[in-house]
């Protein structure tokens, strides 16, 4: 998708002077052949100004996201398969989609159409990206929204997600159960977080028992050092592991059997997300799926209702995850009633 800046670039003047010229700002101070020179670089490169983009029922969005969401494909599977539905579904509905790192939020262009924010800022991040996309429709697509009144949420049923998972291993007979699961973002509400619903599921089941909690950074590296430190520390063998995403298990499954703690046959392991990682496992791991290339097509049609002139109040758009059984739960005794 061809940006303010490219244009810029090609025309050797700034942004600001791009975007003003093009919207035919009377009070722009630039010579005719600045002018003529900015007209004819966004010509050769096939720039479409908001207007006739409108007028031509194409829309031109971006997508906000962190740094690191596309460094790598297997810890951040999630995102890729974000990534993928908004694609996806910008193709199938005309729309132009660029993505933007925020450290480049600066370089957001003027003549957007609308935002897809996806990912769990900070909220002093969250702050900047509304300053900066005050003038464009936006969408968040996230578990960690801090200002869900200013626009439309796509998410998860975080709760139904562990329930699954929980639900899953108590018909399997397991009991004792030690939690796995990444660090969530300062600030964020203990009803967004999986070990919040993960507690509230042994409250509600005396029968069984939460026998520890491992918290760390997200990803496969991280999770083979939590499964490692539990064991060289003498940490019991649970009777099944809840983890709270798939390259996490996928580490913890890595350090497990390097101790020749066999899956399902010692320990029993069940994680959420439902991507395409949890496949590629030996044993497959037996995952929760949160319609990850889903949530990216819902984002997509919730931008694209607003941008055609939908009103009505924000609202938060919740998918419901449903259970791949894999191979890494066996059974455990008696099933829980």
């Amino acid at each position: 998708m061809v940006t303010l800046l490219d244009v810029a670039e090609r025309a050797g003047v700034s942004k600001s002077a791009v975007s003003r010229a093009l919207r035919g700002d009377s009070a722009l101070s630039i010579s005719e052949e600045t002018r003529k020179r900015i007209f004819s670089a966004a010509e050769e490169l096939g720039y479409q100004t908001k207007k006739h983009r409108k007028e031509g029922r194409q829309y031109q969005i971006a997508v906000i996201h962190k740094d690191t969401h596309f460094l790598n494909q297997v810890d951040n599977a999630y995102y890729f398969s974000v990534r993928y539905g908004i694609e996806t579904a910008c193709r199938e509905m005309g729309m132009q989609c660029s993505f933007l790192p925020y450290s480049f939020l600066a370089q957001l262009d003027e003549n957007l159409d609308g935002v897809i924010v996806t990912g769990n800022f900070p909220r002093e991040q969250m702050e900047e990206i509304l300053k900066n996309s005050r003038k464009v429709k936006r969408v968040f697509l996230g578990q960690s929204n801090f200002f869900p009144a200013e626009m439309d949420w796509i998410a998860y049923d975080v709760q139904e997600a562990v329930d699954l998972g929980m639900d899953y291993l108590r018909s399997r007979g397991h009991r004792r159960i030690l939690y796995l699961g990444g660090l969530d973002v300062d600030g964020t509400p203990e009803w967004e977080r999986k070990r919040y619903y993960f507690k509230q599921y042994l409250s509600r089941h005396g029968e069984m028992e939460g026998i520890g909690m491992l918290e760390g950074e997200h990803g496969v590296a991280s999770g083979r050092s939590l499964m490692e430190n539990w064991l060289k520390n003498g940490g019991a063998l649970p009777d099944a592991i809840f983890v709270s995403n798939d390259p996490l298990a996928i580490g913890a499954l890595q350090a497990l059997q390097e101790q020749r703690v066999e899956v399902p046959g010692n320990v029993s392991m069940v994680s959420i997300n439902g991507d395409c990682t949890a496949t590629a496992t030996a044993p497959q791991l037996s995952t929760v799926d949160v319609h990850t290339e889903g949530l990216g097509r819902e984002a997509v049609r919730a931008l694209l209702l607003r941008l055609k002139g939908d009103v009505s109040p924000v609202r938060k758009i919740s998918l419901y995850p449903r259970l791949l059984e894999g191979a890494s739960v066996g059974v455990f005794g008696e099933p829980l009633s």
